[in-house]
């Protein structure tokens, strides 16, 4: 398991939940539980969290901010050419 404040500091860039699991050596879904706690334990300590949303490159469509990892297909159109959501974290 990935420690959650090394997940922070890692977020000073904006980063997909796939660079972070292939940096920790993680697949996508083992990071997810992680990265949700570790945005938690951000907020509550006085940080900025900034997501990006993920979007669809087809029609545009823009997903919920909650969605922290990229999503399978479109609701609009069904394609599966989307972007990832990037999460960053800013210190106070």
């Amino acid at each position: 398991m990935a420690f959650r404040k090394d997940i922070i500091d890692m977020l000073a860039t904006p980063r997909s939940a796939s660079s972070l699991a292939r940096e920790l050596g993680l697949r996508r879904g083992e990071i997810e539980a992680d990265l949700g706690h570790a945005i938690r334990s951000a907020r509550a300590a006085g940080h900025a969290v900034v997501v990006e949303p993920a979007k669809c490159r087809k029609c545009g469509f823009v997903f919920d901010e909650r969605t922290l990892t990229k999503p399978g297909k479109c609701p609009e159109c069904r394609s599966t050419w989307l972007y990832e959501p990037l999460i960053s974290i800013k210190a106070p």
